[in-house]
């Protein structure tokens, strides 16, 4: 889906920038085509604020044979005051459901985003309706549930133990975000 952002921001791409983009392909047995767009819509004159796309991730787990909810967790720390604007979940075939907790500097917390039914198959960006002021100190707890049973029936092999990586028979525990903060 196209990513649009707020009004008066863009991403900044200096002078001789380069984008990558990962496209990840899982062999099927059938020869097949791919055919890849990318479209920029450029600023006219420059924004008031610069969007940032970033990700946090825990790439140190092991999700046991079998387990059926087996939760892993990170965290991410604000450095300075932001503005979120948007999460994006990701993990593979075990992935069920993701929830996000914004922990405030005075220790109260709240929940700012759940997705109670986690879809490989629909990957996309949530942006908030209303970005969120987040302060300097907080921090975004980020918390995914997997299955790795025989009751998965997207599991490729619920007897192994599985472990971070790029293919679709492995996992992630990974959170594209987008934010932006203020110019001093």
């Amino acid at each position: 889906n196209p990513e649009v952002f707020p009004l008066g921001t863009a991403v900044r791409l200096p002078p001789g920038g380069v984008l990558h983009l990962q496209l990840h392909y899982t062999a099927n047995g059938q020869a097949g085509t791919d055919r890849t767009r990318v479209g920029m819509i450029f600023a006219k004159e420059p924004p008031e604020e610069e969007m940032r796309v970033s990700q946090f991730l825990n790439g140190q787990f092991t999700i046991p044979a079998g387990a059926s909810n087996y939760e892993v967790s990170t965290d991410v720390t604000f450095a300075q005051d932001a503005t979120l604007v948007g999460l994006f979940p990701h993990t593979h075939v075990r992935g069920k459901r993701w929830s996000y907790t914004l922990e405030l500097p005075d220790g109260s917390s709240k929940s700012i985003l759940s997705v109670p039914r986690y879809d490989f198959n629909w990957q996309t960006y949530y942006m908030f309706q209303e970005p969120l002021q987040i302060p300097k100190g907080a921090r975004i707890r980020s918390t995914a549930w997997y299955d790795n049973s025989a009751a998965n029936r997207s599991n490729p092999d619920p007897t192994i133990n599985v472990k971070w990586g790029d293919q679709t028979w492995e996992e992630m525990q990974y959170t594209g975000i987008m934010y932006s903060v203020k110019r001093p």
